[in-house]
This record gives structure tokens, C-alpha cells and sequence, in this order.
């Protein structure tokens, strides 16, 4: 959302974008920890990042709509 003097706010856009990069950096790591210590490669790298991007859309889009609703 635009601040008051017309700049847009990005940091707050910046925040909204590593959310989504926390959570696919951090469904990696699980993944590859599982990977390695069950022998499921890459099975568990891939669903771990496919959850943790789906996490942080989410947070993605319910900051979306509560910046819709200000």
C-alpha cells in the first residue's frame, strides 16, 4: 500500500516476499534433513518446499486482504 506521500512501502512489500521465501527456504531444509535420514530422495525435498511455499501464500494473501480491508 502506498504510504501518505505517495512512496510505496517496500519495505512492507519486501516482508511479504520473504515470508514466502522463509517458508520455501525452510520446507528445503526439512525436506533435505528427511531426505537424508529415511533415503527418500528427493521426494521429501520436493513436498517440503511445495508446503512451504503454500505457507507462505497464505500469509501472502491474508496480508493482502487485511491491507484490502485499511
Amino acid at each position: 500500500m502506498p504510504k501518505s506521500d505517495g512512496e510505496p512501502a517496500w519495505g512492507q512489500f519486501l516482508g511479504m516476499g520473504l515470508q514466502v521465501a522463509a517458508g520455501a527456504g525452510v520446507g528445503i531444509f526439512v525436506g533435505s534433513w528427511l531426505d537424508k535420514r529415511f533415503g527418500w530422495t528427493p521426494k521429501a525435498t520436493l513436498i517440503g518446499a511445495l508446503l512451504g511455499i503454500a505457507g507462505g501464500m497464505y500469509l501472502l494473501i491474508k496480508e493482502a486482504i487485511r491491507l484490502n480491508k485499511d
